[in-house]
């Protein structure tokens, strides 16, 4: 059983005392003292160990009972009882500024101090158990490694936890009361997304990516969640996600994840790249081979780069767009008066390309005449301007590229096998969107960034359902399709989420190809890329059941 409660009686009248006294002692309180002032009061509250305090409010002395308690009560988490014989307003008003526990109207009986007394011990128990309730809360908050804060139906703070304090550059003291506006040092687009997570009344859950800027040498990556306040749906919650370290090691691996200007990380790109670094350092003339828009371009820099050439120039010659009578004037130059319209001497692309690499883009749309031109250049390291019967010796590494199977146009008559022999001398293969799915994440993450920074579209990340289409889509133009479809759809989203209805409706109709074991595992590759190896969000990314997921996990042999 727990001990009696321990109560002070402060009272001026001693009778009335003593009989207060003879009614608790007989309810099986224990009294601890009776004091007739409040400054003895206030002293003998803070020496005692006390329950509560039974306080009359007209007291002899400088200082009254409401006075006494409101001192009491700013030291000391005791209950007072009020005792009082005036009951007019401005007692009742001055004394309920103390936030008492309960009053005893005089003449009283030992019922009604009973009552009073138990309630007011009740009461004061509940109380303490919600503040602890409440400081464990708050403990526990500032405990949480995200960052939380409560906005009221003003806008204004009511409390910042220490995570969200340190991320904001301030105190929860300082901060509150603050305008949530004020608060964040974040730029206008993104004040604009949290108010609109705040006014949107089905509520859109997707986080705000922000940068935190709370100093001019400070700086963080956020999420930011918005929720409704579970007790009031005026008042929201700020959650605060710190990913600057996700968002850095992100950065890195992208950085990795990059061979010069070609971006992947499957297999058949890690292939791609080793094939260029072997042609690099030689001399020797090099095929590029690939579907349209499979990146020859970007292949060809790269073995510039690569080569000690590096420093030289490189000269790009899309052979598709020659005009066929001027071919060969484009490529070996011409002497002025060699042809109506030359009225000058000009150089070609070989000339231009001296001391570096050209570039021959679309090798097998060169016509057949010029074909024969092409192979003696090569062969003899010179040209011969068109005009002009010397040569002119030039010194150029030739990279070639073509999306057509040469060996085909060879069969056909509009291709030399002889060209085709000294222009393959070494290969480099570069594979197919839809044989790499698991870069596609990779690509998209890429490009999304290269958008924003050249369009101002306001899109933090792609939605589920859209990357979905993206995994799901064939890309018959590779690459070269993919940004372009990006771009098209980052300009159309009106949201910070692409959504799959913002993609191209070529994309949103497209239905799930039957794909080879090699692009099904290259799909599931992607999907736990994009979800950090989380496999149900990977299951559940492509529209399949974790127990689907498993089977093809062993099916492809995938750890």
């Amino acid at each position: 059983m727990s001990s009696p409660a321990r109560i002070l009686i402060v009272e001026d009248e001693f009778a009335v005392a003593m009989a207060l006294e003879d009614h608790l002692q007989a309810l099986g309180y224990t009294v601890v003292d009776h004091v007739m002032t409040g400054a003895a009061a206030i002293e003998r509250a803070a020496a005692a160990d006390l329950d509560l305090v039974l306080m009359d409010v007209r007291l002899d002395g400088p200082m009254d009972g409401v006075e006494a308690a409101q001192r009491i009560r700013d030291d000391h988490p005791l209950p007072v009882v009020f005792v009082t014989a005036y009951s007019d307003d401005e007692t009742l008003q001055r004394a309920t500024g103390t936030t008492p526990f309960g009053y005893v109207v005089k003449p009283f009986n030992e019922r009604e101090i009973y009552a009073a007394v138990e309630v007011a011990l009740q009461t004061h128990a509940l109380q303490r158990r919600v503040e602890r309730a409440h400081e464990d809360l708050r403990q526990l908050l500032h405990g949480l490694r995200q960052g939380t804060a409560l906005i009221d139906a003003e806008g204004r703070l009511r409390f910042l936890n220490d995570p969200a304090a340190r991320l904001l550059d301030t105190s929860p003291e300082a901060a509150t009361g603050t305008l949530w506006t004020h608060l964040l040092p974040v730029d206008d687009e993104t004040l604009e997304a949290l108010r609109a997570r705040m006014d949107d009344t089905p509520g859109d859950e997707e986080p705000v990516s922000a940068a935190l800027s709370p100093s001019d040498d400070t700086s963080y990556r956020v999420e930011i969640e918005v929720r409704p306040d579970p007790r009031d749906d005026a008042r929201h919650i700020l959650v605060f996600y710190d990913v600057t370290e996700v968002h850095e090691l992100r950065r890195m691996l992208d950085d990795q994840s990059r061979f010069h200007d070609l971006v992947g990380t499957s297999a058949p790109m890690e292939d791609a790249y080793e094939q260029i670094q072997s042609v690099a350092e030689v001399k020797t003339t090099v095929l590029i081979q690939g579907e349209t828009g499979t990146g020859k371009e970007l292949a060809a820099r790269a073995i510039h780069d690569e080569s000690p050439r590096a420093d030289g120039p490189f000269v790009t010659v899309n052979c598709a767009a020659l005009n066929p009578d001027l071919a060969g004037s484009r490529l070996f130059g011409h002497r002025k008066g060699a042809f109506t319209g030359a009225t000058e001497d000009r150089a070609g692309y070989f000339e231009a390309a001296d001391g570096g690499t050209l570039f021959l883009d679309e090798i097998g749309d060169v016509p057949l005449d010029v074909q024969r031109q092409l192979l003696r250049a090569l062969e003899e390291e010179a040209v011969t301007r068109l005009g002009e019967t010397e040569a002119r010796p030039v010194d150029v590494r030739i990279v070639a590229a073509t999306h057509r199977s040469l060996d085909e146009e060879v069969e056909a008559d509009r291709f030399r096998q002889d060209l085709l022999y000294r222009i393959r001398i070494a290969r480099v293969t570069l594979p197919p969107l839809r044989e790499r799915r698991s870069d596609l994440p990779l690509l998209v993450r890429t490009f999304r960034r290269e958008i924003r920074a050249e369009t101002g579209a306001d899109v933090d990340r792609v939605g589920d359902d859209a990357l979905r289409r993206l995994l799901e889509y064939d890309w018959p133009g590779n690459v070269r399709e993919l940004r372009n479809a990006l771009e098209a759809a980052l300009i159309r989203s009106s949201g910070d989420v692409l959504r799959a209805e913002d993609l191209p409706p070529e994309i949103q109709e497209a239905s799930p190809s039957a794909s080879s074991a090699d692009e099904g595992a290259e799909r599931i590759r992607a999907a736990l890329d994009q979800t950090d190896g989380n496999r149900t969000k990977a299951a559940e990314l492509l529209g399949i059941s974790r127990a689907t997921l498993y089977r093809r996990l062993n099916e492809y042999d995938i750890g």
